[in-house]
């Protein structure tokens, strides 16, 4: 289970054509972000970004853009409820590989 410590508040990505949109550090820590509330790392090179659910978006037909780090080969992710998200609609789950293997790294996605 997660438990949310206390940590400075991320800083806003300007993405006009994004509905929402998150930039978040290898250790899951969400360092920018666009109607998302909350970002974790779940474990190696599997994360959870949860989108503000007030701003309206179905997730399981959204269009997900992701981009990952230097240190990743492959980043995928799912916009439909997993166990990894505690089956939350609100959440996108993001898999991070480098060479077909689990690694985490920082990444970026947007939701259009």
């Amino acid at each position: 289970m997660f438990i949310p410590q206390a940590v400075a508040a991320p800083g806003e990505i300007i993405a006009p054509n994004a509905r929402a949109a998150a930039e978040v550090d290898f250790n899951g820590a969400l360092e920018r972000q666009k109607n998302v509330t909350d970002s974790h790392r779940v474990s190696e090179g599997l994360y959870c970004v949860t989108v503000d659910p007030s701003a309206g978006i179905n997730l399981s037909s959204a269009l997900i853009l992701a981009n990952g780090g230097p240190g990743t080969t492959s980043v995928s992710t799912i916009g439909e409820p997993t166990r990894a998200c505690d089956s939350r609609r609100d959440a996108i789950t993001v898999i991070t590989l480098k060479d077909g293997h689990p690694a985490s790294s920082n990444f970026t996605i947007a939701v259009l």
